[in-house]
Order: C-alpha cells, then sequence, then structure tokens
C-alpha cells in the first residue's frame, strides 16, 4: 500500500445498447452537440472549412489575450488555442459518456427525444424548427451553431428548454472527458497529498447460483445504508438485536476514493449522477453507494433550526421541540465528531466569510464531521478515500459490524412482505446481484450471479431515501394520498465568479461556511442560505448557461480562476416523485414555484455583491440569457478580498446597479434556467395523524405494523438547512423506538 500513488482506478462497465436511438437520430444528435462545442480557429490553423468556426486571425488573437489577461496560471496563447481547436463531438470518450447520460433517461423521455431528431433529419420538420431546408448534419458547424442560438433566444419555452438539454449534455460530457481542458487548468482527479489510507473492512454475505429463494431470517432489516439506516443499524446491533443491512449498492474501500469523474457518476448516485425534473427545469443529484448519501456529501453538520422545531412541531409532532430531540442530536454530533476545529478555508470559502463582513452580514464557519482533522479535500463528492469523514461508512457501520451486524450489498429490495392481514410486515424480497469474477462491479452479467432472496425479519427499517423509500412502499401495496409527495429539494441558482489570483477551486473542504443573512425572507422562515458549491469541473460546468460556443469554451479556459456558490432554497412549495411505468424507478415532477424561486434570486443578487466587494474580475450568474458583469477598472481598495468594511455596490457602482436590475429582469424561471439540488426532503412525511402524512411521530408506516421509515423522507418540510444531521438525529429516535417495541414483544 505505501508504493500506492492514486487511487486504485474503477473501471466502467460495458456500454449500455444504444438502440433506443437509430443511427439518423444519432447522426442529429452529435450535430447538435458539435454547434453546442464547435472547434473554433484562425483562417490559417484551417482544417476543415464546414466543420469549424472561423474567426479572423486579429480576433482570434485579441479574445486569446483577453483570456490571458485574467489568468495568472500555466496558460500559453498555444494551449488556448488547441483547445479551442479541439471538436468534442468527434471524441469516442465524450460519444461514450453522451450514451451512457441518455441510457438513463426514462423510455418516454427517449421516445420524445427520437421523434424530435427524426422530425429535425427531414426538410420540412428542418425548416420547421431551425429555418434551414437542409438537415442539420449537412449544414456546416457555424450554422449548427447559429440554430442553437435562435433556440436560446426564442420566444417559445420549450424550444428554449430544448436548447438547453443540448448544450448541457455537450458542457457535461466535455467537462468529465476533455483532456486538454484538465490539463490546461491542472485539475485532477487524485487530490493534492493523497495517501492510501485503510478504511473498515466490511464482510458481506454472499450466495450461490440456484433457481430456489434465498431465505434469511434476522430481527430487523433495514433497507438502505445512508445516514438513517446507519444510525438504526448502529443503535439496533448495540442493542443487542440481530440487525441486516441492505443496499441495491456496493461498496468501494478508501484505496479507491475519489473515483475518477466518470466512474463516480456511474458507482456512487443513482442514476449515473442525476435525475432530471419532468420539465428539465432542475438536475437532482442522490448518493447511491455503501453508505448513501453519507458517502458523497460535503462534511457538512448544521442543526435543526429553532424556528423550523417548532414549525414541526406545530402539527403535533411535540418531539421536535422535546429534550428527547435534543439528545439524539447531540449523540449524532458527537459520534460525528462534529466541530470547526482545524477549519481552513479555501479560496471561495474566505470570500464567502470576508464578503459576507464587508457587507454587516451574519455567516460563520459550518462545523465538519471530521472529529478535529483539517480535511483539506475538494473531492469528497466523489468519495473520501482519507477516512476522515465520518460518514456512516466510517463511523456507524463499522460500530455495527462490531455489534454484529450483517451486510448485503446489490441487494436491491422490490417490496415489502406482509402476513395475510396486508398490514404485519414480516420481511422484504428482491434480487441479488453478486460481484463479477474479477471482484469488481463492472464485469458484465455473464460473470454475476442473480438470486432472489427473500429476509424474513421482525421489523423492517425502510432507509432507502426520499427517492427510492416511497417507491417500495408503493410497490409493496401501500396506499396513503401523501405517498410520494411533499417533496422538497432545497432548489438551488449557482453564480461563478472570476478572480485574478488563481483559486484552484477543486482543492480545500468543499463548505467550511455559510451565511444565514437571508434565511427568513417571508417572515414564516423561507428563504436562501449563501453557500459554497462543489467545483470539479462536471459539477459546474454541466450548470453553465451557453451563449455560443466561443463563450463556453473560454468560460471553461478560466476554470483554475474560478469560484462558485449556491443560492440554497428553504422550499415552502412541493413537488412529487412517482414510479415510471416501464422501469419502476423514480421520477421526479418538481418546478420552483413563484414564491421560492424570487428568494433564491435575492440570493444570486446577494452572492454577486459578495463576488463584486471581494474583487471577482467577472461575476456570472448561471442564469439563462444574462451577460456577466465585467469589471471595467482594477478593484478599489475596499472592493478586494482584504478585511474592511465596503459599500453596497449596488449603490456605490452605477454600473453594477444597472447589471443587478437586468439580473432582475432576466430572472430564474425553470424550465429555461438550470436548477440543482442535492437534497430531498418529506416523501413520506411524518405527521401526526394518516390524513396528515405517511408515519407517525415513531416513523410508523401509518395503517401497518412492524414497518418503519427512517431517513429524510420523514421531513414534515424542509429542513433549511444541509439535512444529514436531522436525517441521523430522527434515525435515532425512531431506531430507539425500534428497539423499545422488540424488547417489549
Amino acid at each position: 500500500m505505501a508504493s500506492q500513488v492514486a487511487p486504485i482506478p474503477t473501471a466502467m462497465p460495458d456500454l449500455p445498447a444504444d438502440d433506443f436511438l437509430n443511427l439518423t437520430q444519432w447522426r442529429v444528435l452529435y450535430a447538435l452537440l458539435d454547434g453546442a462545442l464547435p472547434s473554433i480557429a484562425s483562417g490559417s490553423a484551417l482544417k476543415d472549412k464546414d466543420g469549424q468556426i472561423i474567426l479572423p486571425e486579429d480576433e482570434l488573437d485579441r479574445v486569446l489575450e483577453d483570456a490571458l489577461s485574467s489568468l495568472a496560471g500555466p496558460a500559453t496563447k498555444r494551449n488556448l488555442r488547441e483547445f479551442l481547436e479541439e471538436r468534442p463531438s468527434e471524441d469516442p470518450h465524450f460519444r461514450e459518456n453522451v450514451l451512457r447520460t441518455l441510457s438513463l433517461t426514462p423510455p418516454a423521455q427517449q421516445s420524445r427525444l427520437a421523434g424530435f431528431l427524426s422530425l429535425m433529419a427531414t426538410r420540412p420538420g428542418s425548416f420547421l424548427i431551425t429555418g434551414y431546408w437542409q438537415p442539420v448534419y449537412n449544414q456546416t458547424t457555424q450554422v449548427r451553431e447559429t440554430i442553437l442560438k435562435s433556440w436560446v433566444a426564442s420566444r417559445t419555452v420549450r424550444i428554449r428548454a430544448l436548447a438547453k438539454t443540448f448544450t448541457t449534455l455537450a458542457l457535461k460530457s466535455t467537462s468529465q472527458t476533455n483532456k486538454t481542458l484538465h490539463e490546461l487548468s491542472g485539475y485532477s482527479d487524485t487530490p493534492q497529498d493523497w495517501k492510501p489510507v485503510q478504511g473498515f473492512d466490511f464482510k458481506f454475505l454472499q450466495f450461490e447460483s440456484s433457481q430456489n429463494v434465498q431465505v434469511l431470517e434476522t430481527d430487523v432489516v433495514i433497507v438502505g445504508s445512508g445516514c438513517g439506516g446507519g444510525v438504526s443499524a448502529k443503535n439496533l446491533a448495540e442493542a443487542g438485536h440481530k440487525v441486516l443491512v441492505v443496499d441495491k449498492a456496493y461498496h468501494f474501500p478508501t484505496t479507491q476514493l475519489p473515483m475518477s469523474q466518470n466512474s463516480g457518476c456511474n458507482y456512487l448516485y443513482d442514476n449515473s449522477g442525476f435525475y432530471m425534473t419532468e420539465d428539465g427545469g432542475c438536475n437532482v443529484s442522490a448518493g447511491s453507494a455503501w453508505g448513501g448519501g453519507g458517502t458523497i456529501n460535503w462534511s457538512v453538520c448544521l442543526r435543526l433550526q429553532d424556528s423550523v422545531r417548532k414549525e414541526w412541531a406545530d402539527t403535533g409532532l411535540p418531539f421536535f421541540t422535546s429534550p428527547e430531540f435534543d439528545q439524539c442530536t447531540d449523540r449524532v454530533w458527537d459520534a460525528q465528531g462534529a466541530g470547526t476545529d482545524q477549519i481552513r478555508h479555501n479560496h471561495r470559502n474566505q470570500v464567502l466569510l470576508n464578503g459576507s463582513k464587508k457587507l454587516g452580514w451574519a455567516a460563520r464557519e459550518t462545523p465538519l464531521n471530521t472529529a478535529g482533522k483539517e480535511h483539506y479535500c475538494g473531492h469528497c463528492h466523489l468519495g473520501c478515500g482519507s477516512a476522515e469523514k465520518r460518514g456512516p461508512a466510517q463511523c456507524w457501520l463499522p460500530d455495527a459490524a462490531q455489534a454484529g451486524a450483517q451486510f448485503i450489498e446489490g441487494f436491491s429490495v422490490e417490496k415489502v412482505l406482509f402476513e395475510e392481514d396486508g398490514q404485519t410486515a414480516v420481511g422484504v424480497e428482491g434480487e441479488w446481484t453478486s460481484r463479477d469474477a474479477a471482484g469488481s462491479v463492472s464485469g458484465p452479467d455473464s460473470e454475476r450471479v442473480k438470486r432472489r432472496v427473500v429476509i424474513r425479519a421482525k421489523k423492517v427499517i425502510l432507509a432507502a431515501g426520499t427517492l427510492w423509500s416511497p417507491m417500495v412502499l408503493m410497490k409493496s401495496g401501500i396506499y396513503n394520498q401523501h405517498l410520494g409527495s411533499n417533496l422538497h429539494i432545497h432548489p438551488c441558482n449557482i453564480v461563478t465568479a472570476v478572480y485574478k489570483e488563481e483559486t484552484r477551486p477543486w482543492e480545500g473542504a468543499i463548505i467550511t461556511s455559510v451565511c444565514s443573512e437571508f434565511e427568513n425572507l417571508d417572515g414564516a422562515g423561507h428563504g436562501v442560505k449563501l453557500e459554497t458549491t462543489c467545483m470539479v469541473p462536471y459539477a459546474v460546468f454541466s450548470t453553465l448557461p451557453w451563449r455560443s460556443g466561443l463563450d463556453s469554451k473560454l468560460e471553461m479556459i478560466k476554470y483554475r480562476h474560478t469560484d462558485g456558490w449556491v443560492s440554497i432554497t428553504r422550499d415552502r412549495d412541493t413537488g412529487k416523485v412517482f414510479p415510471d411505468p416501464t422501469t419502476g424507478r423514480p421520477r421526479i415532477e418538481y418546478t420552483p414555484s413563484d414564491y421560492d424561486r424570487a428568494h433564491t434570486l435575492q440570493g444570486v443578487q446577494s452572492l454577486s455583491k459578495l463576488c463584486y466587494v471581494t474583487g471577482a474580475t467577472e461575476i456570472r450568474p448561471l442564469l439563462t440569457g444574462l451577460e456577466p458583469f465585467i469589471r471595467s477598472v482594477a478593484p478599489s481598495p475596499e472592493n478586494t478580498l482584504e478585511d474592511g468594511p465596503a459599500p453596497d455596490p449596488e449603490t456605490s457602482d452605477p454600473a453594477f446597479a444597472a447589471w443587478l436590475a437586468r439580473v432582475r429582469e432576466v430572472s430564474n424561471k425553470p424550465p429555461a434556467t438550470m436548477w440543482s439540488s442535492a437534497h430531498q426532503m418529506g416523501t413520506c412525511r411524518m405527521s401526526a395523524s394518516p390524513d396528515g402524512g405517511v408515519v407517525d411521530e415513531r416513523g410508523r408506516v401509518w395503517d401497518t405494523h412492524n414497518l418503519y421509515v427512517a431517513d429524510g423522507s420523514v421531513f414534515p418540510s424542509a429542513s433549511g438547512v444541509n439535512p444529514m444531521v436531522t436525517v441521523m438525529a430522527i434515525a435515532d429516535w425512531i431506531s430507539r423506538g425500534v428497539d423499545a417495541d422488540l424488547k417489549a414483544q
């Protein structure tokens, strides 16, 4: 192990079938993606007059000079020119990424995409949609880009959303696969000073190939190994009960973490990185690995605010204002090693703290679950190789194992089993899939054992997360009007900024600060928190609004000098999840309401002010149709990262004030604007009666026996803070109640 200098690579599985589009449809698709990120060259470097966008030599030279003037890193005109000349749509790795991304789109959406691409391949259809008789694959790259520009500027919302679909796909796949971009910026999938660390050696049950159903018996089966499942497993195993934790995902040791962007999305996240909401307006990320969301979250430990505790208690749930809730939270806090000792802020966290101080706004350091370790790692989004982040796989599940708990990975639970009364849960049933012959999970199905498994248990705890717990209940025959509804997602808009100094945004703890100045904009507890965001390339560039191929490539070039933040909204209004009728996988219906997005937009303006008073040379909220604010003169002394008060730039700089007015005019209305979510809550809402939710105050599913839910889906409403600690505290409460029920029996 001592000689290991980088994480062990995690191979990708075989490519999925591409037959959901025919050859003509793929041809149209790649032609559009070529228009989104085209090859750009001067006449003297021209290799393909139809396949490249030509800039006069003096104009290209000016573009490169402007780009270099804002950079302090290793960029040169030569390597910038090489990046502009690249044509991603011809890169096999780019095409593989596109295929993997689209293969996980729900079949109904694939069919709609196929129909549109077929229409585009006809002369009448092409003319109707683009204004050109020739199909897009017969057009020059210049015309392809022009078509996308016209769609982005269209008055028709559906056309603007369509443009976003293609440009986002191009940006995501390029940021994950383009080696030149990574070399130009200095980004590496391996954190600086990475060293191999031995994590806990989990042992998983294995089964032989057989047509017969494998039957197991236990006291408690816990479905899901994340924050709720991990806490429940530790508590119940240490209480002396026989516990079996199962998860559809697999365990990856610390020596394989962090993963590359491609592998991380594929193996650590549900749906290979993200779900898209039904209107295409929001990407939703949810963890799917051993340890659940706790394996890929960003270490932040924030307690549920008193105002939210009271709001939940006022719905008939007095637990949330009781001393028992304090005790649950304190136990979680101590076990997580939550604190601010040894925090070292990276550039964007320092910007948030210093900028808030300059403007007189409330901001503070955020406790991390690293037990006093500095943990200066910006790659936790792709798994933490240091074993310092005390998520379920490093804290709760090892303790559960030492107390006798058993584990199954690769087990997809399909339904809860009931006695003949249809109300008394007696276990779960599903399909187990082994690892391949090499012990990895990338091999073909022919190398992997599949086995039907039934687990009989006295108690069943669902901790599969806000998207999957309601799916399992629905497939099990549970009917409740609230099941899958009341979905909160803390919708976010992103703001990025470029600084003259290098920010090296992939380095440093992802979140170590928060501004809470605007968390109660309506007087009823709804508003925004301003936080930093993960800056691995695909996480930021996938949400970049597209204005042109040149603009997008130039923004990527500035990556080494870029910071990013989110305006994270405690949403009042809700959506729902429901199963896809073909695959059974979750689908998400959620559109930020006008009420909530007004709060988000205020956060966007506030983040822009923070960037201004800390010396940003370029400020770019990721809103479609909005031009960035470019500083025309060097910042004055009060508008730098140094300490000291600064005036509100909206009153002191007329140009900035005019640009903020433009921010409000453009607005953030979906689906044209891209929204993001990493927090999902509420789809199995806790309530005082069956008329108000899915589970009672003890986590028991209404009108059933022995069936519980212990994850973020039970939140009565949005937490307003990063939910990890609250999920764990509620799971602590529910699992202790399960222990009491078992002992009473």
